[in-house]
Order: C-alpha cells, then sequence, then structure tokens
C-alpha cells in the first residue's frame, strides 16, 4: 500500500474528512460562546543564586548544576501542599472577613448541605489556626475534612490552585515568575502577591529548623575533637618531652660544638708541647740540663704522625680532585687547605736557628731566667689543657650515652606527635565547619527578593477562541484520516490486482471493474454502447466492456472449451461473470452453453429463467446426437441467439448424489461439437465440496475473487485446492474492483 494510494483513499472520503472538521469546529464554536473572561496577574523573585557580585560568607565558588537544583527545589517548594495550603488560608480567611471578597458563591452552592454545615466564625478560627501554625488540614479528621470540602466549594482547595498557578524560572536568569489567571484581576493580583510570604514563611521555618540541628551536631563533633586532642597532649606532657626530635638535635648540636672545642684544646696542647721543647733545647744550649719531659717522645711521634696523616690526606684531596676532572672547586679548596696546613706542620718541625748568647755571659743568664719562666707557665698550660681534654671528652661520651637511651624512647614520642597532630587537624576542620556554620546561620537566611509585585489587569487575556475552534476543527480533521488511513492498512481485503498479487498466490489472468446494474439490462450494458450524461459512469461502463474482452481473450488463448467458475466464498459475482461474459464472447460469434451446477443457490436458473432439467437429462450411450438434441431442446434462449442457459432444481446435495451415474456432465466433450464453450457455476469451495467434484467434468477452472473479499485461512485452504489442479487452473478473476482503487496502484 504506497502514498499514492493512500492519497486516493483520502481523496474519495474528503467530504467525510471535511465534514468531521466543520462539525468539530462548530460544536467548539458553541461550547465557547460564555467563555469568561480571564485576568492574569505576574509577579518576578530574586533568588540570587546565580549573581556573584554579593559578599560571601565561605569561599564557596559558583556551581551552575548546583543553582539548577536550587531553583528545582524552590519551585517545588513553591508547589508544595504547606505552601498550597497556607496561601488558600489566606484566600477564604479574605473572603469570609471582607466585604467585597473575590468569588461569591451561587445560591445553588448556598443551599447544599456542606455550607449550611459550616459555620463561618468557626471556620475562621480554625483557618487563623493553620495559618498561624503552618499546618495543614488533615481529612482523617471529620472536621478538617468539611474544610477541606469548603476550599474547594470556593475553588481555593490544593487541585484548582496548581492546575491555575504557574511558578517557573526564566530562563537564563536569576529570576522565578509567578503567574495566575482567574476571572477577578484583584484575586490575581492577590494571589501571586500572598503566595511568595507564605513561601518565605515556611522556607525560614525549615531552613532554620535544619540549621539548629547542623549546628548541635556540629558543636558536638567538635567538642569530641578537643577531647581527643586535651588527651594526647596530656600524654605527651606526661612523657617529659614535648619534641623528643628537637632535644635530640639539640644533643647532636652540643656534641659537635664540644667535638669543635676539643679539636682546638688539641691542637693548643701540641703548640704548647712544641713551645716546650724550644725552650728546654733553648736551655740546654745556656748549659742547663734538664731532662726533656717525658711526654716529649710521644709528642714528636705524634707530631710526625700528624704530618704523615696530614700527608696521606693532603694526597687523596688531589687524587679526588684529579679524578673530579679538576673543576670542582670545594674539591680544590680542601686540596689547598690541607697542603698549607701540612706546610705549616712541617715548619713548626724544623728546630730554630740558634740565637742563642753564648753560656756563662750576662745576657745568657737573663735569657736562661726568662726561658725557665716561660717554661714555667707552658707546663701548667700544658697540665690544665690536659683536664681540660679529658673533661670535654667525658661530656662527649655521657652525651653520646644518652643519644642511645633516647632512642628507644624517640619511637614511642614519634607515635604520640604523630596522633596529637592529627587529632589537632581534626579539631581545626571541625572548629572550621563549626564556625562556618554559625557565620551562614547568623548572615540573612536567603536571598529572595520580590522585584516585581503583581498588579490587577485592566484588560483580560486575549480570547483563545478562534484558537480553540481552529485546533477542533484541525484535530478532527487530523484524527478523521488517521482513523481512514488505519482502516485502510488494517483492511486486508484484495481490492486492487497489485494487493491481489501479493496477497493470492495465484495467477490473475483480468479483472472486472464494478457495474451498478441494478434496473439494467446486463446483456444491453455488454452488448451495446450505452452513453449517459454522467461521464464517470460513461468511462466504467467502456472499461467494463474492455475487462470482460480482455478475460474472453484469455479463455479463446487457453484452448480450452468447457470451463468451472468457483470461488472461496458466495458473493463473489460469479453468477453476473458468467452472465456477462457469455454476453461479451456472442459478440465474437461464439456460441455458449451455460450449465447451472451450482445447486445450493441456483440463482443462475432463477435469474435466467431456465428450465430445472439438469437432474432430469438422461443421455443414450449409443446415440450421441440424441444427447445434443435433448440439450438443445432444452436449453434456453437468454436473449441473444448465441448464449443458452441449462438451469436445476437446487438443493442440499452434491452432484454425485443428484446426477444419474451417466448424466449428462460426462458429455460435455460431445456437446462441443455444438457450442463453442460450456460454462458451469459451482459452489463456494469453503462451505460446499460440489466444486470439487465438478473439476473432473471440465478442461479448466476458474477462480473468481471479489475485490471486497478479505483473505483469511479457510480461503488459503481452497486456494490450496487450486494450485493443485495440474494444469486445469486457468487462473483467477478479480471482480467488482472500484475505479478508483485502480487509479491509486
Amino acid at each position: 500500500m504506497d502514498f499514492i494510494y493512500l492519497l486516493r483513499v483520502l481523496l474519495k472520503r474528503k467530504w467525510l474528512i471535511i465534514g468531521a472538521a466543520l462539525v468539530s469546529a462548530l460544536i467548539a464554536w458553541l461550547l465557547t460562546t460564555n467563555q469568561p473572561k480571564k485576568y492574569r496577574s505576574v509577579a518576578q523573585i530574586s533568588t540570587g543564586f546565580t549573581v556573584n557580585d554579593e559578599i560571601k560568607v565561605g569561599n564557596e565558588n559558583f556551581d551552575i548544576f548546583g543553582a539548577d537544583t536550587k531553583f528545582n527545589n524552590v519551585i517545588v517548594t513553591f508547589m508544595s501542599p504547606t505552601v498550597i495550603s497556607l496561601l488558600s488560608y489566606n484566600l477564604i480567611l479574605h473572603d469570609l472577613q471582607n466585604a467585597n471578597p473575590f468569588r461569591r458563591l451561587t445560591p445553588k452552592q448556598m443551599q447544599s448541605p456542606l455550607y449550611r454545615k459550616i459555620s463561618p466564625r468557626e471556620a475562621i478560627r480554625v483557618f487563623e489556626s493553620k495559618l498561624e501554625s503552618m499546618s495543614m488540614l488533615t481529612s482523617f479528621k471529620p472536621e478538617e475534612k468539611d474544610l477541606l470540602e469548603y476550599l474547594r466549594l470556593y475553588g481555593y482547595d490544593y487541585q484548582t490552585l496548581t492546575n491555575i498557578l504557574a511558578v517557573y524560572r526564566m530562563q537564563h536568569t536569576d529570576y522565578i515568575q509567578i503567574e495566575y489567571t482567574s476571572e477577578n484581576p484583584e484575586l490575581s493580583a492577590f494571589v501571586v502577591n500572598t503566595v511568595f510570604p507564605q513561601f518565605l514563611k515556611y522556607y525560614k521555618n525549615v531552613r532554620s529548623s535544619k540549621s539548629e540541628e547542623s549546628i548541635d551536631t556540629l558543636q558536638s563533633l567538635m567538642e569530641k575533637k578537643k577531647q581527643d586532642l586535651d588527651a594526647k597532649n596530656a600524654q605527651l606532657r606526661s612523657e617529659g618531652v614535648i619534641d623528643v626530635g628537637e632535644e635530640n638535635s639539640s644533643k647532636l648540636e652540643t656534641i659537635m660544638n664540644l667535638e669543635t672545642t676539643l679539636t682546638q684544646e688539641q691542637t693548643k696542647q701540641t703548640q704548647r708541647t712544641y713551645d716546650l721543647q724550644k725552650i728546654n733545647q733553648k736551655l740546654a744550649n745556656l748549659g742547663v740540663g734538664a731532662p726533656a719531659p717525658p711526654a716529649n717522645n710521644t709528642k714528636t711521634d705524634n707530631r710526625n704522625d700528624e704530618l704523615l696523616i696530614l700527608r696521606k690526606a693532603m694526597n687523596d684531596a688531589y687524587q679526588a680532585y684529579v679524578n673530579g676532572g679538576s673543576t670542582d672547586q670545594a674539591l680544590q679548596k680542601k686540596y689547598e687547605n690541607l697542603k698549607s696546613e701540612y706546610q705549616n706542620k712541617l715548619a713548626a718541625s724544623q728546630p730554630a736557628a740558634s740565637t742563642d748568647p753564648l753560656p756563662g755571659s750576662e745576657e745568657a743568664q737573663t735569657a736562661k731566667a726568662g726561658l725557665l719562666e716561660k717554661k714555667n707557665d707552658l707546663q701548667v698550660d700544658i697540665k690544665a689543657g690536659t683536664d681540660n681534654i679529658e673533661a670535654i671528652q667525658t661530656k662527649i661520651n655521657n652525651l653520646k650515652g644518652n643519644l642511645v637511651k633516647d632512642a628507644s624512647k624517640g619511637a614511642v614520642i614519634e607515635s604520640l606527635l604523630k596522633d596529637a597532630e592529627l587529632a589537632s587537624k581534626e579539631y581545626l576542620s571541625a572548629k572550621q565547619k563549626y564556625n562556618d556554620a554559625m557565620d551562614i546561620n547568623t548572615s540573612s537566611v536567603n536571598n529572595f527578593r520580590q522585584i516585581l509585585s503583581g498588579q490587577p489587569a485592566i484588560e483580560p487575556e486575549p480570547s483563545k477562541r478562534m484558537l480553540i475552534v481552529g485546533m477542533a476543527g484541525a484535530s478532527a480533521l487530523v484524527i478523521t484520516i488517521l482513523i481512514l488511513i488505519l482502516l485502510s492498512y488494517l483492511d486486508s481485503s484484495v481490492k486492487t490486482p497489485l494487493i491481489f498479487a501479493k496477497v493470492v498466490n495465484l495467477k490473475l489472468i483480468s479483472m472486472v471493474n464494478f457495474m451498478n446494474i441494478r434496473q439494467k439490462n446486463l446483456a444491453e450494458i455488454v452488448t451495446t454502447r450505452e452513453t449517459t450524461p454522467d461521464a464517470d459512469d460513461n468511462k466504467r461502463h467502456n472499461i467494463f466492456r474492455e475487462s470482460l474482452r480482455k478475460l474472453r481473450y484469455e479463455i479463446e488463448s487457453s484452448g480450452k472449451k468447457t470451463f468451472l467458475f468457483a470461488s472461496t466464498k458466495k458473493g463473489e459475482g460469479k453468477t453476473t461473470l458468467i452472465q456477462a461474459l457469455s454476453y461479451s464472447m456472442s459478440m465474437s460469434k461464439k456460441k455458449i452453453l451455460i450449465i447451472d451446477t451450482n445447486f445450493c443457490n441456483n440463482d443462475l436458473t432463477i435469474q435466467l429463467q431456465a428450465d430445472p432439467i439438469l437432474e432430469k437429462i438422461h443421455p443414450d450411450k449409443t446415440n450421441a446426437r440424441s444427447l445434443v438434441e435433448q440439450v438443445k431442446s432444452a436449453a434456453k434462449d437468454i436473449g441473444v441467439g448465441t448464449v443458452f442457459a441449462i438451469g436445476s432444481e437446487g438443493g442440499d446435495y452434491t452432484p454425485s448424489e443428484i446426477l444419474p451415474r451417466e448424466n449428462l456432465l460426462h458429455h460435455l466433450g460431445a456437446l462441443t461439437a455444438e457450442y463453442d464453450y460450456i460454462f458451469l457455476e459451482g459452489p463456494p469451495l469453503n462451505d460446499f465440496t460440489d466444486s470439487k467434484e465438478l473439476v473432473q467434468y471440465v478442461d479448466g477452472v476458474i477462480a473468481v475473487f471479489s475485490a471486497s473479499h478479505i483473505i483469511k485461512q479457510i480461503d488459503r485452504q481452497s486456494m490450496t485446492f487450486f494450485n493443485e489442479l495440474n494444469g486445469k487452473f486457468v487462473g483467477a478473476v478479480l471482480n467488482m474492483v472500484d475505479l478508483e482503487d485502480i487509479n491509486a496502484t
């Protein structure tokens, strides 16, 4: 089913489509005749969700997705049952307490049992109490359920208000717009101006409750973290050290300083020993024999050892300097320092040139006295230096021993320090959250501002009557078209040759268009070129005659003489088709014999007024000519001189049951000498077996299908019979085709 076919179907029913649209538009026009005027008021709210030029209480960044969520939350809160209930309380209190209410009940409403049951004074008291406590009426209590019905009576119930009240975010802005439309301009303005304060009241109450709960929780958490931190610090103080690492660093620094002092003191001691040795040498030159101190040899050996150590260190530094590519300034400086120190030591170890005076002279005596004095001073200094070195060495050893003892204690202290540091961070984090919450709670609760107040509308909203009427007509037009298209798709009838070829697996030899033959003579329609003032009728007439000619040609080309016209069900037009085809063949000078073998429905006999003698004819085996003579005498000329018909009495029986053993049908071949073609009509295959019995008597079978025929499963079983006729099946004829359907394919 293609587009052109659907278009043809719609054009065929164009008046139905147009009529449905006009009727719908007319009904909409009548229904909107007394449409009340509507007045709309608008208010705008600034939320502060998207602006970033405000004073911030925290360091949070702007989140566009979070802002969208906030807008959605606010809109849902606006339309929440609690806020709408508060609005409805204000509306009903205004109408009950004001001399000029927004709405007045009709006399019929005032006579209702509910209105008589409610006391206005008691209703005002309950509504004011609910408004003050921001609570909702409940249907569980009978008295409050009556008040809910009372609100519905005025049109102030939740369902009615939310159906009209519109709250939405203005696209890409920071504003929320509130709209309300009613029959009273003051009512519309009152609603949009009242709903915001009620929302703000409820929003602040909910937010305040949540904030108090959050602050209490944060305060409790902060106090718990403070207790944990105090416990960790107390444990550290009980260990006697707040920072073991710092204490160990101090001890190491003291050891390093003492070792430096020790080195300096040892260097001075060596220098004093050298000086004492020089003085002893000078005294020996002056003739004062003084045994060398026992430590001199040791000091000399020590001096030689020091020279060897310095020389080795100098050589190692030089080798490292050379291996480093002679570019490392630190290695070069180290080598130069060691070299300078080695040369100084070497120079100090050489004996000084003797410039002493001659022994016994006065100068010798004076020098001797001075040298002895210096010698005594040096010996005292050497003794003091030795004691000092021992004291420093002892102190260094004690400090190193303490470091070893603190090594095991340091691990415990370090663990305690980490726990204390973690507890401190947790406490500071909890304190920061608590402070932020306090700052937010003490700041402005919200940034909502009503920047546009609703005003009573001066003029009503533009009437949408024409739009409603147009939409009603257009909707009816579209719906009617869709229904027709749906019915066309659901229609499984084989109304065109194209559909027949897709659905029925049979050879189609011809199609015959529909002709209205009521009050008309079929013979005249076929044999004469009828002309009428109606051009469409003339066209159908010509196509009908041409279709019969095509079918006539197929039969003549088949080479067969006797044909059975069968169908799967009744009403397919076999009777009319056989008559029309016979008249058409008579025009080509053919002699036709029609035999009515449709015993269950002998319409051919009735319409052609043929004699019902089929069951009574008895052929003579010895004289074939006798049979022809019987048929010629019994067959009725139906008016054109070349078409004859033999009728049957009809009844509830099959050919094998009613016809004698040697009946006329066995000798159809003999009749072809007198008649060019013999046509038999069989009953529908879906209901009777007569056609299956008649197949044995004919040369060919032609299946007749009506274009309005819907193919069902039982039809497919009958069509299988046609396919199994082993060459006797000539083809199918699609009968009663609508020309408009043909042109659509």
